[in-house]
């Protein structure tokens, strides 16, 4: 049996190293705190170390969308949880364009939670803003070179090249190059729009 000390260490480990403590530090505690009610039981019941932090890992990523539902920092959707300070892309007024059409997806582009002023806050947003429309006038030109499904499963979803690969059945150099076209692409936009 771990002491309880040990035991708390390892909890407070395994949040730290959980994908969704990130951006979330000031809710250390509580994560600790809702993960060691959850697994308390385990803890008495084996001596297993190895069979321990397996069973904690899941404990800990649930007690961790557990505290972010109540807080108001997730919410579940179909698809899982999403943080509450997503931001969908849907009916973007495409801009620098000949065209007056309105470009419209079902992507959520999701926008960090930044510890500064609402000013900074304003302007992280009004950047990222402007790279998804970039990206969306982007796609509507070149369709098939699968721009957007890239850009969303790389920068918002944080897939690997592999992974991208893997998706959209496109080999991994192809989904590196594009990548960089894509890079250049908004970078262009983005410098013609300043104009």
């Amino acid at each position: 049996m771990l002491l309880v000390e040990e035991q708390r260490a390892l909890i407070e480990k395994t949040v730290r190293n959980n994908k969704n403590f990130f951006g979330n530090e000031d809710l250390l505690e509580d994560f600790c705190s809702e993960a060691f009610k959850k697994s308390y039981m385990i803890f008495n019941s084996s001596s297993n170390i190895q069979r321990i932090e397996n069973y904690i890992g899941k404990v800990v990523n649930t007690s961790i969308l557990s505290v972010l539902k109540n807080s108001g920092r997730v919410r579940r959707v179909s698809s899982g949880f999403v943080p509450t300070n997503e931001v969908k892309i849907e009916d973007l007024e495409v801009k620098n364009s000949a065209s007056s059409e309105v470009v419209s997806s079902d992507y959520i582009l999701d926008f960090p939670d930044p510890k500064e002023s609402a000013e900074e806050v304003l302007i992280t947003k009004e950047c990222l803003q402007r790279i998804a429309d970039a990206v969306c006038v982007i796609h509507k030109e070149l369709p098939s070179q699968n721009f957007l499904d890239i850009f969303y499963l790389r920068y918002v979803k944080g897939l690997k090249q592999s992974e991208i690969s893997k998706s959209l059945n496109i080999s991994q150099s192809e989904i590196s190059k594009r990548l960089m076209q894509l890079s250049k692409l908004i970078s262009n936009f983005l410098d013609g729009s300043k104009r």
